[in-house]
């Protein structure tokens, strides 16, 4: 009889010896062994969101690996007729762990199994470890409550706390390195923990995320470099970091002091950030095969320093809409879609 070997210790859940959790690391390959989805524990799956999950799955190749959250399972049987004193935990094949949390991660693991038709990479894939926590005891109502508890509670992570951690990400480490590194981003003020700015009362130049979009845009003409894009900047790395601080350090020379400020000037706006972007690219950057920048390139960023960023400068009149009207936290705030139009504004104040 064939049968699935988990090794682990089974705690009792608030001392009630009825219940019990094992966390431990199985191969992919067992757990699409044992897994069952029991429809009356979860959700209809959701299958738009498989091919995304499929997507960040075929990182598998990057030699950072797949980070998943813990799934996790119930197991309805007694455990003591499967476990032994060396804390192994031996399931036969027909014994099954009902999935609680997890079927959709499971289903993207099927479906890029079946898209694979490399024999060694199928078997990295199925010999790789994820985390898992086994529920032991629990009533059907215990399943669905955990259930509920876990899609209820989870939050979802702030995505400049993933620029700031998730190094298969080149862009993702460039930002953070780049910050380390060049003191006119940190003078400007560059929020790592938070997805959003609450203005007018933050006065940061911008999130990390938000600053990975500058920086793409910068560099390619784009918030979302493609995979050429990323190979050069891989290729170039310390290069353009050292291009990047002396960019930063001679752009802020020439914007108006505390760019964040809302209440004064358009800067801290993420429409206006954009169109800075789009300005420093068209001006000074060469994309061919490589990504390059022209020789005298600071005249072209000191010519930033003509402009009035003030929001009393009529320029910005018909961009500026009063957000939370009557209130202490009254501002004036420009909407993302402008930034093209304030390119242009850019572009033709300095040419004129």
């Amino acid at each position: 009889m064939s049968t699935v070997t988990i090794f682990g210790t089974i705690d009792i859940i608030n001392g009630n010896k009825e219940k019990g959790m094992l966390s431990s690391q199985m191969k992919i390959r067992d757990i699409l062994e044992l897994y069952k989805i029991d429809k009356n524990i979860n959700r209809d799956i959701s299958y738009g969101r498989i091919p995304k999950i499929v997507k960040y799955l075929e990182n598998q190749d990057n030699e950072m690996g797949i980070f998943f959250p813990a799934m996790v399972f119930s197991f309805r049987g007694n455990p003591i007729n499967y476990y032994s004193k060396d804390f192994e935990l031996e399931l036969p094949l027909e014994k099954k762990l009902i999935v609680i949390d997890g079927q959709h991660r499971i289903k993207a693991m099927e479906r890029l199994l079946e898209n694979t038709d490399d024999k060694n990479k199928r078997e990295k894939i199925l010999n790789s470890f994820l985390t898992v926590q086994i529920y032991f005891g629990l009533q059907i109502e215990d399943e669905k409550n955990l259930f509920a508890d876990i899609n209820s509670n989870v939050k979802k992570v702030s995505m400049s706390l993933i620029t700031k951690f998730d190094t298969r990400d080149v862009l993702n480490v460039l930002v953070t390195e780049l910050y380390e590194v060049c003191d006119a981003l940190q003078t400007a003020k560059i929020e790592f923990n938070k997805s959003r700015l609450a203005r007018p009362g933050n006065d940061y130049f911008s999130t990390s995320s938000r600053l990975k979009e500058l920086i793409s845009i910068i560099l390619f003409g784009k918030k979302n470099p493609n995979q050429k894009d990323t190979a050069n900047l891989t290729q170039q790395y310390d290069d353009i970091i050292v291009f990047l601080d002396k960019l930063f350090t001679e752009l802020f020379r020439n914007l108006p002091p505390n760019p964040g400020n809302v209440l004064e000037n358009i800067l801290g706006h993420y429409a206006t950030q954009h169109a800075l972007g789009y300005y420093i690219n068209d001006a000074i950057i060469i994309n061919e095969t490589k990504i390059e920048w022209i020789t005298n390139w600071e005249e072209d960023i000191e010519a930033l320093s003509q402009i009035s960023w003030n929001i009393t400068n009529s320029l910005w009149k018909k961009f500026l809409i009063v957000t939370r009207k009557n209130t202490p936290y009254e501002y004036s705030t420009i909407e993302e879609y402008q930034s093209n139009q304030l390119f242009d504004v850019i572009k033709n104040e300095i040419n004129s």
